[in-house]
């Protein structure tokens, strides 16, 4: 197999995703596996690739169309097969290599739609190596080590993978494809300074026009290039659009490319001046931070539109109304008696706040339901060759990943309950003020 192309790395940043991708047989062979007698394919007879993965399974057939398609076009491509992997609650990925065990090139799925690894990429903005970066640069170095010339490359998370693991490796990968793949933080960059500028001309930043998260903290591509996409919020951050909606030229390579769009640079103003505001709180604050920004965003990702408002924006507001809270309460720490405080200062709708804790109450309900199902169906599941791939684990994963959400949301609930009758207590002193 000769150079790839941003094509085929695209393909393979979208198959990382399907966990039909770990199977030990050779690309082709996996997509043919879940043809109709057609010869297409349809949601339908996808459905057991799709089983668990971070795609619907719409989407799984409009990328194993377009890898086919590929197919056809370089027979080499689908004789690919994956010679190592790594799969793990928050990482995956894949080294493929061709018949001949050469031209290697290694995959990194996106987060996956976790709370734990979108919190791992805000983590990025105040320390030099997050977990899941280094977990990506031991496969690389220890699992890959016996290859030269690799090839790295992924999608969102995956992409900022691919980065990090080029400028720790420089002597081992050749060139490095990001796909919508975020910076990095000013302790990262301080830190391999030398290391980023030797690396630079091998890596390659392509993102969505009106993509959200390639903007966040700082790049370190020597080349960067914007496409074609969906003008939709809901396919800003898709590797399937990314795909669906650009053209490519002759060589593989994108030709739909555009100027950057204007939320994204909007965006990417916005998110310095938040970096920059962050700077000065102390490395237990960020934890928080990033922690309820990785469960807020994920929750956008993975919510149906029809429940956006009940699942993500009254538990947000209640976010947002218990920092306001924290911080307002820790400035008036003085005696209430010495210090006038003007009666609903704060503007909050108490009633709303509480709406937000009685849905975190009912979403500890509905988990602990939806775990007890998918433990049951776990249990009576009749495999087949199809849907033998991985199922148990990720069910099982899946269900450890529920219960442990399941106690955060409990303990934050209690938390925000606490707090909302400490500000009640605190305006109701203050009205008393006002009126002496």
């Amino acid at each position: 197999m000769g150079n790839y192309t941003e094509q085929e790395l695209l393909l393979l940043s979208n198959f990382a995703y399907i966990p039909a991708c770990l199977s030990d047989e050779p690309i082709g062979k996996i997509i043919d596996s879940y043809r109709e007698a057609d010869g297409g394919f349809t949601e339908r007879s996808v459905y057991a690739a799709a089983a668990g993965g971070g795609m619907s399974t719409q989407e799984v057939a409009a990328v194993f169309g377009e890898m086919d398609k590929r197919i056809q076009e370089n027979p080499q491509f689908g004789e690919l097969s994956a010679s190592r992997r790594l799969e793990e609650a928050d990482v995956r990925a894949i080294c493929y290599t061709d018949p001949k065990d050469k031209k290697p090139v290694v995959v990194f799925r996106g987060t996956g739609g976790t709370p734990e690894a979108w919190s791992d990429n805000f983590e990025g903005a105040y320390v030099e190596d997050t977990r899941i970066q280094k977990v990506a640069d031991d496969f690389v170095k220890y699992e890959c080590g016996i290859y030269d010339g690799i090839v790295v490359t992924g999608h969102s998370k995956g992409g900022n993978m691919a980065q990090y693991v080029t400028v720790k490796n420089r002597e081992m990968i050749s060139s490095c494809v990001s796909f919508d793949g975020q910076g990095f933080g000013d302790d990262f960059i301080a830190e391999n300074s030398e290391a980023i500028a030797a690396a630079a001309p091998r890596i390659k930043s392509v993102s969505a026009y009106n993509d959200f998260v390639n903007i966040l903290l700082t790049g370190i591509a020597g080349t960067c290039i914007y496409v074609e996409n969906e003008p939709s919020a809901k396919a800003a951050h898709s590797s399937v659009t990314l795909l669906t909606e650009n053209t490519f030229d002759r060589y593989g390579n994108f030709a739909s490319i555009r100027q950057r769009g204007a939320v994204s640079a909007i965006l990417d103003a916005f998110t310095d001046r938040m970096c920059d505001k962050l700077e000065p709180l102390d490395i237990r604050e960020k934890e928080k931070l990033a922690r309820a920004a990785g469960s807020t965003i994920s929750g956008m990702l993975c919510t149906p539109s029809d429940r956006m408002m009940t699942d993500v924006a009254a538990p947000l507001l209640g976010v947002c109304a218990g920092e306001f809270i924290k911080t307002v309460t820790a400035a008036a720490s003085v005696p209430i008696a010495e210090q006038r405080i003007a009666a609903r200062y704060a503007g909050i709708d108490i009633d709303a706040c509480k709406s937000a804790v009685r849905t975190l109450s009912d979403q500890v309900s509905a988990m602990d339901q939806t775990a007890c199902r998918i433990d049951s169906v776990r249990r009576s599941l009749a495999y087949t060759i199809s849907s033998k791939i991985c199922a148990e684990h990720r069910l099982d994963s899946i269900c450890d990943d529920i219960l442990r959400l399941e106690k955060v949301i409990d303990t934050y609930s209690g938390t925000v309950s606490r707090i909302l009758g400490m500000y009640e207590m605190c305006e109701t002193e203050a009205a008393s003020i006002a009126v002496l």
